[in-house]
């Protein structure tokens, strides 16, 4: 999907203006969330069926990925667009994964468009912060609403990790909140731990299952995968950066949430597949919410093995990759992520939670 044709065929034909961006979403209105425990949605899918509504004791407040990929440099938070249908399709493969022991909160925000991460300009950069004032926001606005003091996580993925990284530099480590935050999710984007320190003082890299106010972290391969020229934009308190991909990484096996290059056999019900009445995945360039019908499955095959490579991606081998491994064109498996350990995350935040 990162060939040039499609980059071109993305990129926006204006340069990023503060002063046409779409209107900022207002979390004070449910629709601006795209999970939240008063909308009985996609966040309380699982295999074959559908949670009731329930309160509990724990929240996670959850920053979706990339749905977006119009020519513009944001996309618009209204829910008859594509790009909200997306983030609902995420909210049904990754944070249902919370759905039985969290109640969830998930902000729809004016995600920056698909290209920003390959423009070299400052025009992403500008994008990018803009999609991270809704969260910063929307993060505000939980803490003071519906938080009620009670310990929570922080979940994302992808474009959501690069902001997660940044919203818990800035409201979380140095603030009052920090005794009720329980552990990070940093999911399908680099963590250098060369920045530990700097984003990061007052919390710790995870080293097991059970360790709470921590960093988890992971990308996810084939065997033999690596991406050595690959660079990536980077947010840091000095400003923003442009990182190689192929560094010292926060990274854990999520079968048994160590840093270890022995691999680990999948013996639990742990990956997922979501299947949707109309919408696509891949089509990029749909523009209309298709009102999709999301459900949940387990894959038939759950014949997988995982380790931490020595370039820190989770590598993954056996019947179940081969099968997946073929929605991908180089061996990344970043769409999978979460899905493929989506039992042994449901798993491991009643551990984390348990510890806390």
């Amino acid at each position: 999907m990162r060939n040039k044709d499609f980059l071109n065929q993305i990129k926006p034909e204006f340069d990023f203006d503060s002063s046409t961006t779409p209107k900022a979403p207002d979390y004070h209105l449910l629709e601006s969330w795209v999970a939240h425990p008063n909308k009985y949605g996609n966040q309380f899918l699982i295999p074959n069926g559908k949670l009731e509504q329930k309160e509990f004791d724990i929240d996670v407040f959850y920053i979706h990925p990339t749905g977006f990929f119009g020519k513009e440099w944001n996309s618009d938070t209204n829910p008859k667009l594509s790009a909200y249908e997306k983030s609902e399709s995420h909210i049904t493969s990754q944070v249902s994964a919370f759905n039985d022991a969290c109640n969830i909160y998930a902000p729809e925000y004016r995600q920056a468009t698909y290209y920003s991460f390959y423009d070299l300009t400052e025009n992403g950069y500008k994008a990018q912060d803009l999609a991270y004032q809704d969260i910063e926001n929307a993060f505000d606005y939980y803490l003071e609403n519906f938080n009620n003091k009670k310990p929570f996580f922080i979940a994302s993925h992808s474009q959501g990790t690069l902001h997660a990284q940044r919203l818990i530099h800035n409201r979380i480590i140095n603030s009052q909140v920090l005794s009720q935050f329980i552990n990070a999710f940093l999911i399908g984007y680099i963590v250098p731990t060369k920045y530990m320190n700097t984003i990061f003082n007052n919390l710790k890299i995870s080293t097991n299952a059970n360790d709470t106010q921590s960093i988890i972290s992971w990308c996810t391969s084939v065997e033999g995968f690596s991406r050595p020229n690959a660079h990536c934009m980077y947010w840091t308190p000095d400003g923003w950066k442009r990182e190689n991909m192929e560094q010292e990484i926060i990274c854990q096996n999520p079968l048994n949430w160590k840093n270890s290059d022995i691999p680990i056999e999948n013996k639990m019900q742990s990956s997922i597949r979501v299947k949707s009445s109309n919408m696509s995945i891949i089509d990029y360039f749909a523009t209309e919410n298709t009102n999709s019908e999301f459900s949940i499955a387990y894959t038939e095959s759950q014949d997988f093995s995982s380790k931490v490579s020595s370039n820190n991606m989770v590598q993954v081998k056996g019947n179940l990759i081969n099968k997946i491994s073929r929605f991908s064109s180089n061996g990344d498996l970043h769409n999978f992520d979460i899905s493929i350990f989506w039992g042994a995350i449901r798993d491991n935040v009643k551990q984390r939670i348990s510890n806390f």
